[in-house]
């Protein structure tokens, strides 16, 4: 009686670049349809989709036919080659699925050591494979625990005390790359809330001029108003690139939002930093005179400079990690075992029933008062008898035992 296997199929910054990451990403609409696409060739299927990763979590009896399921749904929704999937991705199964997870969480396999913001991305995740009917028991407890392993994490260890983001990084390397952002001009593309914590780091940072562009005008305009900057409609987005010196995008898109149309020519440098997956920006801007444009990717030397001044609470954080796979581990023995004990219950009593009332029909001339008692004693007997093999599955610390103690009793565990 083996356990559902969970499996996850992903693509993140170390196995590909961001013009195939782009390719893989899904959200809004995209993120309900597939889902519920997902959830037609698997018992249970989650999609985690952000700027540095798209991940796969699916449950099925078979491994490896999880595996073809999920490899032929991401080659089918996004019309990508398999073979093309296959170079860019890497597959978990079993502990070590669980274990990813609960080290994406953790903030360990970010490309920015322990950013927050994957917590209330798994979380969006959950919410939407519920919305879609794609999670079942399985997926639920797994992203649960993944959420509580997160946020131990960052209580239980100092890896919370690294501050850097995706947008702390970004704003990095603008500083970087211009020498100064003191007496700059800037432009935030989005709303939401990396474009929020870009603002107000690049206000931090000295930024002078500050201008907001979003596809909602109002949800630009609150968001000057709380960092004390402007904010112009998406239709003037050119008139906004024209004026600046650095612009950050972070904000969702299908299809680049800035194109090369939208950049004038210019006598002084422009740099894009362009947050985005799928991309903000069109790549073919960073040809233009004076024009630079940086992916997600270029954060890369932010993440490996930090996490080996933090290597120590990585060590940490690894040990809560190991022991919250093992619990779930535990938990999912459990349910296998609650539905064994089942299974040696219903077998028992289909005994007993059978061999109670071949011996009543023999007793025909008992009273039922007595009747009654031949039938409490055989329940008895049968209670008894089956005490210590529930014990033993209660207690059991693998699929293998659980099945050769089935085996030992008689009962099916298939």
């Amino acid at each position: 009686m083996s356990a559902p296997a969970i499996v996850v199929v992903g693509s993140n910054h170390e196995y590909a670049p961001v013009d195939v990451r782009e390719q893989l990403a899904f959200s809004g609409d995209s993120l309900t349809h597939g889902l519920r696409r997902l959830r037609e060739t698997v018992d249970e299927g989650l999609i985690l989709s952000t700027c540095n990763r798209t991940e796969i979590y699916a449950v099925g009896a078979d491994p490896d036919q999880v595996r073809r399921e999920i490899f032929s749904f991401l080659s089918g929704y996004h019309h990508v080659p398999q073979r093309v999937l296959e170079h860019a991705s890497y597959v978990r199964a079993g502990d070590p699925a669980i274990e990813h997870l609960f080290r994406v969480a953790s903030g360990l396999d970010s490309m920015v050591l322990g950013e927050p913001q994957i917590l209330s991305q798994i979380r969006d995740s959950l919410m939407m494979a519920r919305e879609a009917e794609a999670v079942g028991p399985i997926l639920q407890r797994l992203a649960t625990d993944a959420l509580k392993t997160g946020k131990r994490a960052r209580t239980e260890t100092d890896i919370s005390r690294n501050r850097v983001s995706i947008a702390h990084a970004a704003v990095d390397l603008a500083r970087a790359e211009l020498g100064s952002l003191t007496g700059k001009s800037g432009v935030v593309l989005g709303a939401g809330k990396m474009a929020t914590l870009a603002g107000k780091l690049l206000r931090a940072n000295g930024i002078e001029s500050l201008t907001y562009v979003n596809r909602s005008f109002l949800r630009a305009e609150a968001l000057a108003r709380e960092t004390g900057g402007s904010a112009l409609p998406i239709a003037e987005l050119d008139t906004a690139i024209a004026s600046a010196d650095v612009v950050l995008g972070a904000v969702l898109v299908e299809e680049p939002l800035v194109t090369a149309d939208h950049v004038r020519p210019r006598p002084t440098p422009l740099l894009i930093v362009d947050l985005g997956v799928p991309r903000t920006v069109d790549p073919a801007c960073g040809v233009l005179p004076n024009v630079t444009v940086r992916d997600v990717d270029a954060l890369e030397p932010v993440a490996r400079e930090t996490r080996r001044l933090f290597q120590g609470e990585v060590d940490k954080v690894e040990v809560l990690v190991g022991g919250a796979v093992g619990d779930f581990g535990a938990w999912v023995r459990s349910r296998t075992g609650a539905r064994a004990i089942s299974s040696v219950r219903a077998h028992a009593e289909a005994i007993q029933q059978s061999e109670v009332e071949r011996a009543l029909r023999r007793l025909s001339h008992l009273p039922e008062r007595d009747r009654n008692v031949v039938r409490s004693l055989a329940t008895g007997i049968v209670n008894k008898m089956v005490h210590d093999p529930v014990l033993a599955l209660r207690t059991a610390e693998s699929d293998a035992e659980i099945d050769q103690i089935l085996d030992i009793l008689g009962v099916d565990h298939q």
